[in-house]
């Protein structure tokens, strides 16, 4: 018996010292090491012309290596003696930090200064449990520049480690959250690696095992479309007023954006930090939503901006002679019961087509929008993208309203709504609704020939480039009906009578359209699209400024001043010259009388007829035809969300578009 027990312990000793030898020497060699994730940098965002927009910034922390919560308080307490630090939150901060990480390394000094830097290095062997640690922080424009572009990270939640691959996040990780970090997480997140620490039986780390540790690979930088001197020009021309206000500025011909902003905005700089519990309750609380991207979350009536879609629909349905002087315009219009007030009181004298666009006269519209049926409109706003979304590569990105037949019939009932909801539509009132992207490209389509691009930030990654999205023609803007367009929106400007004549450029011929669109919630929002040079068009923009007044007034010159720094000479030819600086808040030119512009100053008799039998057939919407002239849903931009603002209640006396 003696001999059979000695010989299977040498059998085990055999198979423990021999045979499993490498295993078990593995498991000793692992009770040695610490391994700690290394985060992948994440990828830059480059400019057009190469500059960097977002990097990493390099800053260091203090991390405690720990085995028991007695021990970190009593290495924090004897810290205290040397460092001021407030024993109470640091332990708190330990207890939240255990409860989410486990046995991670505590961050001591996450922030730590040049003065706690070197006092822990000098004194290591006093707190051996503690190291500096070098980690890089995601690094954003000062002064919340393109904020609601660029986006933000921060760290993952258990929901998105859930919800992701396996092993693709760990907590402690930074993801993207908003505009570009997230829409571009896969390309912009590095791939980790792996620290292996040798440390004593006592946790005490003795230094890292190179041969066992992995390094991390970074992220694609990525190439935007974005001019950063024009972008940063752009913010600060918004941040010139209080108002919240989103602009968008594409190239023509391919639909990159060359700036965008949207304001108030929040420095993405402190989500890389890591946001305390009280300032993130600040921001959902702030009135003026600052983490509302109004840029394509926001929807507004678009005015008269889209009264070039309204000619747009004229022309290619031969509905009315655009050299006809069509209406008299004395400042009301009489459909039904209901009087219809021009934005130009005293009225603007005989319109055409042409002079109606120029001057922006309501009642001409009002009198197109009686003759058009409710789905030819609809198709027009339909060509030109209004009734979805533009395609843009933001995470986030409401579709227009464009009312249909069908839309009416489902609100209203089938046969109780009338044609006088078309006259609100004409003006760009009423249900029609649309984010500036919608009234950018649509001015980019005049400008481009015709052709309905589709916005977007990102041009390729690393040296790859992409090539730009498909873009689709609109049928019928081409030959007359787009010389048409083209000359109208060119005599806003230049033409003395031009709504936004005041804020033409002498040396830069310039082509837009103007817009005020009433509130049901406050002061009018501004609006104003427009595209440069006329003759040989690259750049188109849409501004809108809200709780402003007329778009002539207030917006029109914020895009003056980007045109003439965009287009100032040798600017994008490395020439040297100083940055144009914002002029002061100014007004526009007094009211002019009509000029050259106007057709005819006195109604004739077949004018004179011809409104009767206009306002004579209006029988059929008698006392039901209702004003929804204020049924934008500016109150998503107001109140932080996209959905719709009921109509406005009955109103005997319409109000018209200004300007």
């Amino acid at each position: 018996m003696c001999a059979v027990g000695f010989t299977v312990v040498v059998i085990r000793l055999f198979t423990l010292q021999v045979v499993q030898h490498e295993q078990y020497a593995q498991f000793a060699r692992d009770n040695q090491l610490q391994r700690e994730r290394i985060p992948g940098p994440r990828g830059f965002m480059r400019d057009r012309y190469g500059n960097v927009v977002v990097d990493n910034a390099l800053h260091f922390e203090v991390v405690m290596q720990w085995k028991s919560r007695d021990g970190v308080a009593r290495n924090v307490r004897e810290l205290a003696t040397f460092i001021p630090i407030d024993t109470t939150k640091a332990m708190a901060r330990f207890d939240a930090w255990t409860k989410r990480y486990g046995r991670i390394a505590f961050p001591l000094f996450p922030d730590a200064d040049k003065f706690v830097i070197s006092f822990v290095r000098e004194n290591w062997m006093l707190f051996p449990s503690l190291r500096v640690e070098s980690r890089l922080r995601r690094r954003y424009p000062d002064a919340s520049v393109a904020a609601h572009v660029l986006g933000y990270v921060g760290e993952v939640t258990n929901e998105e480690i859930a919800g992701a691959r396996e092993d693709l996040y760990v907590a402690g990780d930074f993801v993207g959250k908003a505009g570009l970090e997230r829409q571009y997480e896969e390309e912009l997140r590095g791939t980790p690696g792996q620290r292996a620490i040798e440390v004593t039986a006592s946790g005490t780390a003795l230094g890292e095992v190179p041969e066992l540790s992995t390094a991390s690979t970074p992220g694609s930088d990525v190439r935007l479309a974005l001019d950063y001197h024009m972008q940063t020009y752009l913010d600060s021309l918004l941040a010139r007023r209080p108002n919240p206000a989103a602009a968008v500025v594409l190239d023509v011909e391919t639909g990159g954006i060359i700036a965008a902003a949207s304001r108030p905005a929040y420095d993405p700089n402190a989500f890389a930090k890591g946001l305390s519990a009280s300032l993130v309750a600040d921001l959902l609380k702030d009135p003026s939503k600052p983490m509302f991207n109004r840029l394509s979350q926001a929807r507004y009536a678009p005015a008269s901006t889209f009264k070039i879609i309204v000619a747009y629909a004229i022309l290619t349905h031969q509905l009315i002679d655009p050299g006809r002087v069509l209406v008299y315009c004395d400042g009301t219009h009489r459909f039904g019961n209901r009087i219809f007030r021009c934005w130009k009181e005293e009225g603007h004298g005989g319109m055409n087509l042409m002079s109606a666009i120029i001057n922006s006269c309501d009642v001409y519209f009002y009198r197109a929008g009686e003759m058009m049926d409710v789905d030819v409109l609809a198709a027009a706003a339909t060509s030109f993208g209004f009734d979805g979304k533009t395609g843009i590569d933001l995470p986030i990105e409401v579709s227009g309203n464009v009312p249909t037949r069908r839309y009416y019939d489902k609100r209203e009932g089938k046969g109780r709504w009338t044609q006088g909801l078309m006259l609100n539509n004409a003006i760009g009132q009423g249900e029609y609704l649309a984010t500036v992207l919608h009234v950018a490209r649509m001015s980019a389509a005049v400008a481009n020939g015709g052709w309905l691009v589709e916005p977007h930030f990102v041009e390729g990654a690393e040296a790859e480039t992409v090539s730009p999205p498909a873009r689709t023609h609109i049928d019928g803007l081409e030959g007359s009906t787009l010389a048409f367009l083209r000359r109208a929106m060119l005599g806003v400007v230049e033409t003395p009578a031009g709504t936004a004549h005041w804020t033409r450029i002498p040396w830069l011929e310039v082509a837009g359209k103007t817009g005020t669109a009433q509130n049901p919630h406050g002061d009018d929002h501004s609006w104003y699209t427009a595209y440069a040079p006329a003759g040989k068009p690259e750049i188109a923009l849409a501004i809108l400024v809200e709780n402003a007044g007329h778009g002539g007034e207030i917006a029109a010159p914020i895009a003056r001043d980007f045109f003439a720094e965009y287009f100032r000479p040798n600017r994008r030819d490395g020439g040297v010259g100083p940055v144009l600086v914002p002029p002061p808040l100014a007004s526009p030119a007094p009211a002019r009388k009509p000029t050259a512009t106007v057709v005819r100053t006195r109604p004739t008799a077949s004018d004179t007829s011809t409104a009767a039998r206009a306002r004579g057939n209006a029988s059929d919407t008698s006392t039901t035809a209702r004003n929804h002239g204020n049924a934008s849903d500016s109150s998503a931009a107001a109140h932080g969300n996209a959905s719709d603002s009921s109509a406005a209640p009955v109103d005997s006396s319409a109000r018209g578009d200004s300007l």
